[in-house]
């Protein structure tokens, strides 16, 4: 028996690898062209955007995971069944469970491994990905800056009407600050002839400044010849170091649910919304081992185990998957469902057609 399950994972491994890189560079391409620019373009430090490039593979696991079991159970198995392997393996009385259980227990081991990435490598490479990209930018903040673009930098938002590609000097520019200082409904405006930027230094040549109160009147004017503005002052640690959602580990998750929901005065809209985030954490990764009680009787059912049939289905039964999944986010979110519900209620059903096919295939 060991021999036929080393058969089997040998059909199954060299299918998931093909599987895992050629999902991983499809999801890559949406990210691809922004770390070329970086890299090419605007003369980002080669080593700084290899790091972004590590942090952002792991965004996909969650769903590349799932799909490339998918693929390989279903060329593996069907190639298996083409070639009248499965007919001679049950007709001598190996058991449809005994030829699946190394593919299961590798289903199990992949599971957790997308659970483990969700749960936790995820969020922190989403982290350090936006804490390596700012300082990217705060090292060359031109990096962001666009001709006749109005660009948000913090409590600034500047506009320039001519921006040398190469040199990165800027002409005709429009900055608007929004001071801390005071009860100010208006921004500061400042015009400047010239300007570039040295690291977080902003240097503004031949400038004039106007603040308005009141009416929209000029209560305070002013010129200069240069002026230098320090970025980094608009970017404190704390608001660099703050994590949305996607940035939390299923630990913080968990426990900024537990302190809303012991809130005297708790927000259900965002309860809802942690609810959701944190079950959809678990079920997708959870989904693989599902996905693949669905692949194997499908796989075998397939007359020919070719990658563009097995291919096509995969996707379909990803894509079909992944709409009901965010149609029940959606419905948690609103509170429409039961939030248990509304995100589990695709695995339910891949688990019970999982089921249902494998009572087909061993019946037969």
């Amino acid at each position: 028996m060991k021999i036929l399950h080393r058969y089997i994972l040998k059909e199954l491994l060299g299918s998931l690898v093909f599987g895992f890189l050629f999902f991983n560079f499809i999801l890559f391409i949406s990210i691809i062209f922004d770390l070329t620019e970086l890299l090419f373009i605007e003369n980002a430090p080669p080593l700084e955007v290899g790091k972004l490039v590590l942090f952002h593979l792991p965004a996909f696991f969650d769903l590349v995971i799932p799909v490339s079991i998918l693929f390989a159970i279903l060329l593996a198995f069907g190639q298996l069944s083409s070639h009248g392997e499965i007919i001679a393996l049950r007709s001598g009385g190996v058991s449809l469970f005994q030829i699946e259980r190394p593919v299961l227990f590798l289903a199990i081991f992949l599971s957790l491994l997308a659970l483990y990435s969700s749960a936790y490598l995820t969020p922190w490479c989403n982290f350090e990905y936006k804490r390596t990209y700012r300082e990217i930018i705060l090292r060359r903040p031109t990096l962001q800056i666009k001709e006749k673009i109005i660009t948000d930098l913090k409590n600034r938002k500047l506009y320039a009407y001519r921006l040398d590609p190469k040199t990165h000097r800027m002409e005709e520019i429009i900055l608007y600050e929004f001071l801390p200082e005071g009860d100010r409904l208006f921004p500061q405006i400042t015009l400047a002839q010239r300007g570039w930027f040295q690291e977080d230094v902003l240097q503004l040549k031949e400038t004039s400044f106007y603040q308005l109160g009141e009416n929209y009147r000029i209560t305070q004017q002013g010129r200069f010849s240069s002026q230098t503005l320090y970025l980094k002052a608009y970017l404190p640690q704390k608001a660099m170091e703050k994590k949305t959602l996607d940035e939390m580990n299923l630990t913080e998750l968990r426990s900024m649910l537990e302190k809303e929901k012991a809130n005297p005065n708790p927000i259900e809209e965002k309860i809802r919304r942690l609810e959701v985030n944190f079950h959809g954490r678990v079920a997708i990764p959870l989904a693989t081992f599902l996905l693949s009680l669905v692949a194997i009787p499908l796989g075998i059912r397939i007359e020919r185990g070719g990658k563009s049939i097995s291919l096509g289905i995969s996707l379909i039964i990803v894509v079909g998957y992944y709409v009901l999944f965010l149609a029940g986010k959606l419905m948690g979110q609103e509170g429409l469902l039961p939030i248990y519900l509304a995100m589990w209620f695709p695995n339910i059903l891949i688990g019970a057609a999982g089921v249902w096919l494998h009572l087909r295939v061993a019946l037969s």
